[in-house]
């Protein structure tokens, strides 16, 4: 299976997102805010797209990982038909880190909701650093 972009975050910060707890919230807003700033060439507009696709995933439905596995093909779209060479490289950065959190996620719906929840934190932060809206 192709794979696009390199994750640009370490095992520990991949954990910590997928296990959002109080100890741990201040670290989580950290790295959201660090993200937002790696994926400043993407345009707000694109980022609030991926955010609203992963928002209509419906956790009651029993296919609910099969909707957020299809969010790798709709990054790569994103990737493949940009010709901006920054926001192409942002675009990468992102599908790459965004398809090892996936994975990682693997079918467990807290996971999910703690993603989502940093997801959120990510394009609050991403509203600030993006240098297109």
């Amino acid at each position: 299976m192709s794979k696009i972009g390199k994750c640009i975050l370490n095992p520990n910060e991949i954990n910590l997102i997928l296990n959002i707890n109080s100890q741990n919230a201040n670290e989580i807003i950290d790295i959201a805010e660090n993200l937002a700033k790696e994926f400043e060439q993407i345009p707000a507009t694109k980022m609030r797209d991926f955010y609203d696709y992963v928002l209509r995933i419906d956790e009651k439905n029993e296919n609910w990982y099969k909707e957020l596995v299809l969010l790798k093909p709709k990054l790569a779209y994103n990737y493949g038909k940009e010709t901006n060479r920054r926001k192409k490289e942002a675009l990468e950065k992102l599908a790459g880190t965004f398809s090892e959190i996936i994975d990682k996620i693997d079918n467990d719906l807290n996971k999910f909701k703690n993603f989502k929840t940093f997801f959120e934190a990510l394009v609050a932060y991403h509203k600030i650093y993006a240098k297109s809206q």
